[in-house]
């Protein structure tokens, strides 16, 4: 039997045992509905609580406090036992005593207990000793009581270990007497450490693994050996000049190396320290560490968890110490000896350690002045860029001097994205092996200007010393060479430089920034409140008398952008525009603009009748000063070496750039490569694999890099398959087949595209392959319930898998709603609640016209009789779509509008939108609302037992085999891996490292929705809706109901028609094009105004009347004949599922292997073939339709019939029996439908 028979028959079975318990499950969709005590969301906060959020000072506003300036600077250090000083009488703690672990182990829940603060012996020290901490889950909070004899000032250092998680950093939120002190510590970032794996050695001619192992161990670098004799190399843990030129000199690179001399880099692993992490801002605004001012007596800490778990082993409230500058440095020095005499070459690519996964070598062709140089090959020469842009993020280089003395640090550099602005690297400096207090011994940042190095815009290469931007009394820009102990004076000394992202300098501008954009947010929103959005210009609002403060603050904005006109004024002070051009050293677009916003404030602040009509330019200004910020606080910069040499050498500084005639033969060599080089096979490792496939992609160009580079250095290596990636236009893919040139691949096809390229066997089926139902365990449901469709003989195809799954939350802006008084809806009814408190104030909430989400929250379906027609004119359709247009109609929601840009400015501050597209564009394009706004499961309705239904509908892009593939194996294996797990996760990440948080991917896979970059509360909300989506199937006509749907909606819209009434004039109109479509494929059909249910009942009633008259006939089938007409004509689910039950009882004792019919699921097992029912079966249709190997092709030229007609062309009875059962129980779903 097929395999969708049997498994419609248990459905149908479970289908009554649910109506007989008043229940009805959905078969179409995955829903899920919430609990009504904790309503459709997973945010609880009260509007206290996010009034006390949002209210917080910055720290800026904190250290101009009364209980700042008035307690003074501590003088000794606290130390906080983080075991023995637990706060454990706290409500809410999550901290759990050694009782309570040994509870949990023993009564098998062991683990459970990560889920809570315990104490843990697991992390050790360097040396690998066991140290005793205190381990933190990625939520809850815990909190530590600590007692001050007199108050003071202190910054606090965590002793950290972060335990091995997914690729994001540790989040916490530090809070003092239960109240966050300032709106920065709310985002505590404490970095991961990252290491590079060790590389395979790949052996040399004449090399054998003895002799390679002996020679490399011979001069410093660590090799291990594995069972199969293979060598792997560490990046060295300490480079010195020796060591640079002995692996000069032996060609040694840290790269794998493919066929083709391409090298490939290496993964990045996790590898947790122990860390010193002083609170500081993750933002980058102030570059020293956080000052808390803590009140005598007794003060409750409190960490609470945000993102990743965390051991904790110490935390210490120490005294504030200055830095020093570099002069006072240099004087601290004193007469200490010069003999500098090492020149070190750090290659950027060879890090010891880096703060993120996504930070690593790349390559870069650009000049012939990088180190090393080749176009013939991938060469790994770079590291950074868009990579290393973001506060807090750093990379770590270990090396050694021979002499003691002053060194210069010279970078080799490009900064060229940043236009007409420089960025900055804070510099620390950790010594080993130096005796602390002595000079040499660096614990952090040198001198205060290490906190803020500059490195200046420019197209090309440049190279630096150590520098801040500043000059001296001789007008030339200082430079800052540092002290190092050499190994001529303490043979175990060496250091770690850290290079740590900081907006240095630009800090004081982004921050005041930021300050001038919510200022002039806020007067923004008091004019809508008073105008709308669309101000009436001839109208005379007279906003001088009803807001005066708004218009003196728009002057005040305007004069902080730009106060040049006031410069000969004795109080004059610079503006942002002048401060950038002068900090800049020259005048970039981002100057104009500043001084743009700056003219229209000026202009609205000073004549009021100017605000009417510029309303839509401020709020058009308020995005670009938005944009202006979010550019600004990324700090991109490209590393290609570190030179460490003395500070008084007499050579002459690297050259940034190649030299002319360089150049030109880098170019034309580069050129002429261009058309040898084999791109398709870089990755492989097998000089005989003949393995490849092609595979298209109609995405970005970063995309597409990422997606080569992840198979350069993942796929092809692991699996020897090579990878043409060729990116092409949207709409190539159907003019390529119907050409014969498609791919073999295709990423990113459309739901919808899908089915109708497979319905047209321009795709190939992938539920035939093995491992089919394991990869399919990757999703969801609803996910690949959109993938699939049954074809004419009734069996269920797949053609593709799910690679993003995008789907509708609720976007809120808490900052508004709390100002308001409104609470955050859980459901539809407090949507229409909240309506008029907001449009007293001019605001409005965003709806999109999707009836479907209505329809589906009151378990309805958009098809009815498994896609035969439309289920719009029932009784739940009507009602569904009837309260869309209602929203629009009668409730005035705006039909059309710019999301971002309302929710921006609170113009609306509730919008159901895409829960990655209206993220990352909030994370792009609205910097200055970060923290005021949350996303949230959607609103739903609330069921008759209480519980609230909110599904979301989701809708599906894949990845698909193209017809005309020869090599199937490669590319099923290219489809599970870029679905996987690991690609997907991968991916995204590096996405985020290009682009930042607004690089979020709706990815498919479940699995690696937990390992994306998303906060501990984000997943949570994403999960919460990621577990509870619809999906409404592919069958063929779909695509014509959003036209006729979108019809209905504007007659009512727009004509005032009943919704109804217009949606009912329609449906005959769609259901006639789903039968000739269906009729197009040879798909069973049904009559104009027929039911799946009528259609099937008359089938029966015939076949019973055929039975009845057939040879085969005894007089012992009468009584259940009798029964199962009676049931059709009262049409009684119950009764036509016991009637079927018992004609399935006849047919297996006239049929005993009819028995294997009904459980083969294509297993192997053919004893199904032995059956007088599939004898007569197949001899009807022609072929064995269980036969999974024969192509559609091969089907059509074997077919005599389609297993839906079979049931007419037959006499015989096990036949007759068996289709008049199915018929019945089909009917029975059908009515329990209705």
């Amino acid at each position: 039997m097929k395999k969708t028979k049997f498994q419609r028959f248990a459905a149908c079975l479970l289908a009554l045992t649910m109506l007989l318990g008043s229940a009805l499950v959905s078969v179409s969709a995955a829903t899920g509905t919430s609990d009504a005590s904790s309503g459709s969301s997973v945010t609880d906060k009260s509007l206290q609580e996010i009034r006390e959020l949002l209210n917080a000072i910055s720290y800026s506003e904190y250290v101009l406090s009364d209980v700042f300036t008035t307690t003074g600077y501590a003088k000794e250090q606290i130390v906080i036992d983080v075991l023995a000083d637990i706060d454990t009488s706290r409500d809410g703690n999550c901290y759990i005593d050694d009782e309570k672990v040994k509870e949990l182990t023993a009564g098998g829940n062991a683990d459970k207990v990560n889920d809570y603060a315990h104490k843990s012996t697991l992390y050790r020290d360097a040396d690998g000793n066991e140290i005793e901490s205190l381990y933190t889950p990625s939520n809850g909070s815990v909190s530590w009581k600590v007692e001050l004899s007199e108050s003071a000032k202190y910054a606090i250092v965590i002793e950290y270990y972060a335990v091995t998680g997914k690729a994001t950093a540790v989040e916490r939120v530090f809070k003092i007497n239960d109240k966050v002190p300032f709106s920065e510590a709310r985002y505590l970032t404490l970095n991961k450490n990252w290491v590079t794996e060790p590389v395979q050695y790949q052996l040399r001619d004449g090399e054998t693994a003895e002799s390679a192992k002996a020679d490399l161990e011979s001069i410093g670098l660590t090799v291990t050996k594995d069972e199969s004799g293979n060598l792997y190399c560490a990046i060295p843990e300490v480079w010195d000049e020796e060591l640079v030129k002995a692996c000069e000199d032996r060609g040694l690179r840290f790269f794998l190396t493919d066929v083709t001399n391409n090298e490939i880099r290496s993964a990045a692993v996790q590898a947790p320290v122990w860390t010193n992490y002083y609170l500081r801002d993750s933002s980058g605004y102030y570059t020293d560490n956080f000052v808390f001012a803590l009140e005598k007596g007794t003060n409750i800490l409190t960490l609470e968890g945000k993102n990743e778990p965390l051991a904790i082993k110490s935390i210490r409230l120490v005294p504030v110490e200055e830095t020093p500058t570099y002069d006072e440095y240099i004087k601290n020095l004193g007469s200490v000896k010069n003999n500098a005499n090492s020149t070190v070459r750090l290659e950027a690519e060879y890090p010891n350690a880096t703060s993120s996964k996504t930070i690593y070598p790349t390559e870069d062709r650009s000049d012939a002045a990088n180190s090393p140089s080749d176009v013939s090959r991938t060469v790994m020469n770079t590291l950074g860029g868009e990579k290393w842009q973001t506060a807090g993020q750093y990379v770590e280089y270990n090396f050694r001097v021979s002499g003691s003395g002053m060194y210069d640090l010279i970078s080799h550099f490009r900064q060229n994205i940043l236009d007409g602005m420089y960025v900055c690297r804070s510099l620390e400096i950790y010594s080993h092996n130096v005796e602390e207090g002595t000079a040499g011994y660096y614990n952090g940042a040198p001198f205060e200007e290490a906190k803020s190095l500059r490195y200046n815009y420019s197209a090309n290469w440049n190279v630096t010393k150590l520098t801040d931007g500043s000059t001296g009394s001789d007008g030339k820009t200082r430079n800052y060479p540092i002290y190092f102990v050499g190994t001529d004076d303490n043979k175990d000394a060496y250091y770690t430089i850290r290079f740590v992202v900081t907006l240095g300098s630009m800090g004081d501008i982004v921050r005041e920034v930021q300050e001038i954009l919510n200022s002039v947010n806020n007067d923004y929103l008091n004019i809508l409140r008073l105008t709308g959005a669309n101000p009436n210009t001839y109208n005379s609002y007279g906003f001088s008398r009803v807001m005066p403060d708004t218009l003196i603050d728009m002057i005040v904005q305007s004069r902080r952008l730009d106060n040049s006109e006031n410069k000969n004024n004795k109080n004059y002070q610079p503006g942002l525009a002048e401060r950038l051009t002068t900090l800049a050293g020259q005048k970039s677009s981002n100057v104009g603009t500043l001084q743009r916003i700056a003219d229209l404030l000026k202009k609205m602040g000073t004549d009021e009748e100017e605000i009417p009509t510029n309303l839509e330019n401020l709020k058009t200004y308020i995005g670009t000063l938005g944009t202006f910020l979010s550019d600004a606080q990324t700090q991109p910069l490209l590393l290609d070496y570190i030179l460490i040499r003395p500070a008084d050498s007499a050579e002459k500084m690297p050259r940034g750039k190649a030299g002319f005639f360089q150049a030109i033969a880098h170019e034309v060599s580069g050129f002429f490569m261009s058309f040898v080089r084999d791109y398709n096979s870089m990755g492989s490792m097998d000089e005989d694999a003949d393995k490849s496939i092609e595979v298209w992609l109609a995405y970005g160009r970063d995309q597409s890099q990422v997606i080569r580079n992840l198979i350069n250095n993942d796929f092809t290596p692991n699996t020897g398959v090579a990878v043409d990636l060729k990116l092409v236009a949207a709409a190539t893919l159907l003019p390529s087949i119907l050409s014969g040139s498609g791919p073999d691949v295709y990423l990113g096809l459309g739901q919808a595209d899908v089915i109708n390229y497979a319905i047209r066997s321009a795709l190939i089926n992938i539920d035939d392959r093995a491992d089919f139902a394991e990869v399919r365990d990757n999703f969801n449901d609803a996910a690949m319930l959109v993938l699939g469709i049954e074809d004419a003989d009734q069996i269920m195809h797949y053609y593709g898998l799910p690679e993003t799954q995008s789907f509708t939350m609720m976007f809120v802006r808490d900052d508004v709603l709390a100002d308001l008084g409104l609470e955050v809806p859980k459901t539809w009814d407090d949507i229409l609640a909240a309506v008029p408190v907001l449009q007293s104030q001019k605001m409005e909430i965003g709806l999109t016209t999707d009836f479907q989400i209505f329809l589906y929250q009151r378990n309805g379906e958009l098809f009815a009789d498994n896609g035969m027609r439309i289920n719009l004119d029932s009784v739940v359709g009507l009602s569904s779509f009837e309260y869309m247009c209602n929203l629009f109609t009668q409730y005035s929601f705006p039909y059309t509008y710019n999301a971002a840009n309302r929710f921006r400015t609170g113009e609306m501050p509730i919008i159901i939108g895409d829960y990655t597209a209206m993220y990352n564009q909030l994370k792009v394009f609205a910097t200055e609302i970060e923290g005021a706004w949350e996303f949230l499961p959607m609103p739903g309705i609330k069921q008759e037992d209480g519980s609230i239904n909110n599904v979301s509908i989701s809708s599906i892009a894949a990845v698909v085999m193209v017809s005309g593939v020869e090599d199937k194996d490669s590319a099923w294996e290219y489809m599970k891996w870029y679905t996987g797990k690991d690609c997907q996760s991968d991916y995204t990440n590096e996405m985020v490292a290009i682009l930042g948080p607004s690089a979020k991917h709706p990815t498919a896979n479940k699995y690696a929705l937990e390992d994306l970059p998303w906060t501990t509360s984000e997943l949570a909300q994403v999960q919460a809706q990621f577990n509870n989506l619809a999906a409404v199937p592919n069958y063929p006509g779909a695509y014509i109901i959003g036209r006729y749907t979108n019809f209905a909606f504007l007659s009512a819209y727009n004509d005032k028609a009943d919704p109804a009434e217009s949606i009912l004039s329609y449906v005959p109109t769609i259901n006639k094009e789903i039968t000739r479509k269906r009729n197009e494929f040879k798909l069973e059909t049904l009559e104009a105004g027929e039911t799946l249910a009528s259609k099937r009942l008359n089938q029966a009633t015939g076949l019973l009347d055929k039975i009845e008259k057939n040879s085969d006939y005894k007089s012992d089938y009468a009584e259940v004949i009798r029964e199962a007409k009676a049931a059709i004509k009262d049409q009684n689910e119950n009764g036509l599922m016991m009637a079927a039950e018992k004609l399935r009882g006849i047919l297996r004792e006239l049929d005993p292997n009819y028995q294997y019919v009904e459980s083969h699921a294509n297993d192997g097992n053919t004893n199904y073939k032995n059956s007088t029912y599939w004898k007569n079966l197949e001899s009807l249709m022609g072929y064995d339709m269980n036969d999974l190997s024969l192509t559609n092709k091969e089907k059509k030229k074997l077919r005599k019939c389609y297993y839906y007609e079979a049931y007419d062309l037959t006499d015989e009875m096990a036949t007759l029996l068996h289709f008049a059962a199915e018929y019945m129980e089909d009917a029975a779903a059908a009515l329990s439908t209705y």
